[in-house]
C-alpha cells in the first residue's frame, strides 16, 4: 500500500473518526480509543483506519510496551499526517460552507 494523497469516501462513519483526531490533531489514538470516541464497530472503524493511512491522511505505529509487566497487548496508535490534518479540516469546512451558503 503506497502512502500518496488521494481520495477517501467520506462516509458518516469517516467523518466521525476524523472528527475524533481533529478534537486534538497531535495526539495519537489506538482504535480503542477512537471506538469509545466514536462508538463504531470495529468491524468498520479499523477498515476506516486502513484507508485513511493507505490514502496518506494517518500514520500509525506499534506502541512501545512489554505486553507482559503492562498486562495487556500492545495498541496500534494512529494520528493525522500533516496530509491528513489539511485534508480533513478542508472536508469539515466544506460542510461549514454549504451549510452557511
Amino acid at each position: 500500500m503506497g502512502k500518496e494523497d488521494r481520495e477517501v469516501r467520506m462516509s458518516l462513519q469517516t467523518l466521525k473518526v476524523l472528527e475524533a483526531f481533529l478534537e486534538n490533531p497531535t495526539d495519537q489514538l489506538s482504535g480503542a480509543e477512537v471506538h469509545q470516541r466514536c462508538k463504531i464497530a470495529s468491524g468498520t472503524l479499523y477498515p476506516i483506519l486502513l484507508r485513511l493511512e493507505a490514502a496518506g491522511w494517518f500514520v500509525s505505529r506499534w506502541e512501545s510496551i512489554n505486553p507482559s509487566s503492562a498486562g495487556r497487548p500492545r495498541r496500534r496508535l494512529y494520528r493525522l499526517t500533516p496530509t491528513g490534518l489539511k485534508r480533513a479540516s478542508e472536508v469539515f469546512a466544506s460542510f461549514n460552507r454549504g451549510v452557511l451558503a
